[in-house]
């Protein structure tokens, strides 16, 4: 995989605010609803690699695509941070700012702190180091969430591990999951599988699921084959799709972007969805299709954390924040083990500034609109 970026862009976007916004758009940390790219999702496991591999229930299951993925984001943050190195900037000081700064003067919400570690100290503790100061800031963001400020004294009464599926969110029903063995499944299996029934008419006529066929191609209702209809009545139906005559075609893009995340991502952010969306939204509620809970990162991209950092959930991660913080990771190891594992945990605080950012932006909306 190959990245080009602009050298005159990254010279002209080096303030503190542009060089995060360069890990979320530049460097697609996230997409568009603001979710993290970065975990595992089934929906870009290749078909052999859904069908074929032996992994256990509690192994966090990754194909090509994550492998690939988690390679080249853990380059660009390290080229990243050496251009930066180049420029005077420290990415540690740049979180610094974002919690000591920047939350207060955009959103008052002041006591949030963030110490970088000593630029000359050997990796090892460097990294100990900020997975300390990761659980520090995930703490420290739960209790403002939960009190509306935050008490620096309540940070000293409790130090448990942090449990990243239930960091709260500023925000009530943030995100949209789809509910297993309903109908919404299969919706989503016609429309983006590619396994679906939906992906080929004839030689020419073909796409990698439903989705890409209809929309790159102007297909009547004739062309489809006689087993396929029942699908396209069932979609039609249901309001996903509609037979204008010479064309099927989608009832509503703002729908089938929903319905994308949900098949994508596993989840959509309620807040980052158009008005049309959050009416679809709300009658899939009804129809008990979707659920909408609460949280600063989906379920999904918890899991991403607790593969890299901790034994939650999963057995076969590197097990990196215990390993570190009960000190059972060795000199040793050497310092290309553990430049290794600072580079994800420096990928890690960015990602949880990113989600934080967003969840603090969309709060801070929502209350201009209410």
């Amino acid at each position: 995989m190959r990245h080009t970026y602009s050298k005159r862009w990254l010279e002209e976007t080096t303030e503190y605010p542009s060089i995060l916004n360069n890990f979320q758009h530049l460097f697609e940390f996230t997409d568009q609803q603001v979710i993290l790219t970065l975990p595992s999702y089934p929906a870009h496991l290749g078909v052999m690699e859904r069908i074929m591999g032996v992994t256990g229930n509690a192994e966090y299951k990754t194909g090509v695509s994550f492998q690939s993925l988690d390679a080249s984001s853990l380059l660009q943050t390290h080229v990243y941070r050496l251009f930066l190195k180049s420029h005077g900037i420290s990415l540690e000081d740049v979180i610094a700012w974002f919690f000591e700064k920047y939350l207060v003067e955009e959103f008052e919400a002041a006591n949030f702190s963030f110490s970088p570690s000593a630029s000359e100290a050997p990796y090892l503790q460097r990294v100990r180091h900020l997975f300390a100061e990761m659980e520090s800031v995930a703490n420290q963001f739960s209790v403002f969430v939960e009190d509306g400020h935050l008490d620096r004294e309540l940070l000293t009464m409790g130090a448990d591990q942090v449990r990243y599926r239930e960091i709260p969110s500023l925000l009530q029903g943030k995100y949209v999951y789809p509910v297993a063995d309903q109908e919404i499944g299969g919706v989503l299996h016609l429309l983006f599988s590619d396994q679906s029934s939906l992906t080929y008419i004839e030689e020419g006529l073909q796409g990698n699921n439903a989705v890409e066929l209809l929309l790159r191609n102007q297909i009547s209702y004739t062309d489809f084959h006689e087993y396929q209809r029942a699908s396209i009545d069932h979609l039609i139906r249901l309001g996903v799709l509609e037979n204008a005559g010479g064309r099927v075609q989608f009832r509503s893009l703002d729908q089938l972007v929903l319905l994308s995340a949900l098949f994508n991502t596993e989840a959509a952010n309620y807040y980052h969805l158009s008005s049309a969306a959050r009416l679809d939204v709300d009658k899939m509620v009804e129809k008990g299709w979707v659920t909408r809970r609460s949280s600063l990162l989906t379920d999904a991209e918890a899991d991403y954390f607790n593969y890299f950092l901790n034994r939650v959930g999963f057995s076969n991660g590197p097990n990196l924040r215990n390993r570190y913080l009960h000190g059972s990771q060795a000199h040793t190891d050497g310092e290309d083990a553990h430049f290794n594992s600072y580079l994800i945990a420096l990928r890690s605080l960015i990602a949880l500034v990113i989600k934080m950012n967003d969840d603090f932006c969309l709060a801070a909306g929502s209350a201009d609109r209410s």
